[in-house]
């Protein structure tokens, strides 16, 4: 496996399998990230709760540069999936200083992987963001699926192009958009709440913005609703998200009070700010908040409030 700055962010792959024939067989793409080890421990579940002895869960993790192409087709050869969740991307905060590498990751490959599924006849669920949209704030009630994209960054653009690519390579594929992720991140600091708790830990006050509006969502929920959509057959577009619209400042007090239980606390290790005072480049998107009520109806994963939603974060079964 190579570890150049180009190719280090989408590298880990993980075959799930839930029995013995082919069928059940569900290839992760980036199953070393956030998302990814979240789908991965959701499939593992799922497996062991359908297979007949435990050892037909799961194979060993493999490992590919998913920045070239012969080892991605090697890859998705070997693996005989019929099944496939791609949470691989390039980060948003590498894209800006790395665009060849973000179309590589975030447009090529969706693309190479609607080729695969439509000549295998196989499913792809394929992981973008609420970040395709942010030239102007959500409409009332938030983005809808048939809206048309208008990014501000280099990341929602090839995000875009991905979500272009994958389904004009192969119409019966899902692409599912997720908005802002929190919960447990397994000791990586990564994800919103992850982040928030890491700032105080290290004794530091963390500025929150006052005036960017997402529709958070925990990232176990959003694991749950990728595998419940890989055994299912809804195409296109899907927007999966929590179901209220708050600001960065509302989901960090909301966490911060789930966590601790102290206003008092909340108010010395907390403070808001506008996006302006911290002079973040590239410009950040006011209003990225996304309609869930197609997902709510296609469903049976719940897509939690804020005040759900930072339970189930913070405190799982």
């Amino acid at each position: 496996m190579r570890t150049s700055t180009s190719t280090r962010w989408s590298d880990f792959l993980l075959l799930a399998l839930g029995a013995k024939d082919n069928s059940s067989r569900v290839l992760v793409l980036g199953a070393g990230g956030f998302l990814g080890q979240h789908v991965v421990t959701t499939l593992g579940e799922r497996a062991l709760a359908h297979a007949r002895t435990p050892q037909l869960a799961a194979s060993p993790a493999l490992t590919a540069d998913l920045a070239d192409p012969d080892q991605l087709a090697q890859l998705l050869k070997s693996s005989t999936a019929r099944a496939l969740i791609n949470c691989a991307a390039a980060a948003s905060a590498a894209c800006e200083g790395d665009p060849a590498m973000a179309a590589t990751l975030n447009t090529d490959l969706p693309r190479a992987l609607g080729e695969w599924a439509a000549r295998e006849g196989a499913r792809v669920v394929h992981v973008s963001t609420d970040l395709v949209f942010g030239t102007e704030p959500a409409p009332a009630g938030g983005f809808r699926e048939e809206d048309e994209p208008a990014p501000v960054s280099a990341y929602g653009e090839t995000k875009a192009g991905g979500e272009r690519a994958l389904l004009e390579a192969c119409p019966k594929a899902m692409v599912v958009r997720l908005p802002l992720l929190y919960g447990d991140s397994y000791g990586s600091g990564r994800g919103a709440s992850d982040d928030l708790f890491g700032i105080l830990a290290r004794g530091e006050r963390a500025r929150l913005f006052t005036d960017e509006w997402r529709t958070p969502l925990p990232v176990s929920v959003a694991a749950q609703a990728l595998v419940e959509l890989v055994d299912g057959e809804t195409s296109g577009i899907l927007h999966v998200a929590g179901s209220e619209r708050v600001s960065r400042l509302e989901l960090g007090l909301a966490l911060h009070a789930r966590r601790f239980g102290d206003p008092d606390k909340a108010v010395r290790e907390i403070e808001g700010c506008a996006r302006a005072d911290l002079g973040l480049s590239p410009p950040r998107p006011e209003d990225t908040s996304l309609c869930t009520r197609r997902a709510q109806d296609i469903l049976r994963t719940a897509l939690p409030n804020l005040a759900e939603g930072a339970r189930a974060a913070l405190d799982p079964a």
